[in-house]
């Protein structure tokens, strides 16, 4: 009978040492299941029909709403370049009537 290299109890040479171990890996379970049940009270407050709507509206609206302000932003600077340009075409045209 052969020996295995890998085998991860072959630090237990004693009861004792098995006792440890138990207890070890019971502890260990325990904090398994612990990170497993707050992951599901996570996924379960995320998938929330009070808080999914508004962080799907919320990620679904940011481009929307980017592309609307930029749209009004530009439209008054297009409106300003206008109202720049029709106000030196009025004073070149008064400059003009005056020399008249």
């Amino acid at each position: 009978m052969t020996k295995r290299k890998n085998n991860p109890y072959s630090h237990i040479h004693s009861f004792q040492d098995f006792e440890n171990e138990k207890i070890r890996l019971f502890y260990q379970l325990k904090l398994t299941e612990k990170k497993l049940e707050i992951k599901s009270i996570e996924l379960g407050v995320y998938l929330n029909p009070m808080n999914l709507v508004p962080a799907l509206l919320s990620d679904w609206l940011k481009p929307v709403l980017i592309y609307i302000k930029d749209y009004v932003v530009n439209f008054f600077k297009k409106n300003d370049k206008k109202t720049s340009r029709q106000e030196s075409q009025e004073n070149t045209q008064e400059e003009m009537n005056k020399e008249d």
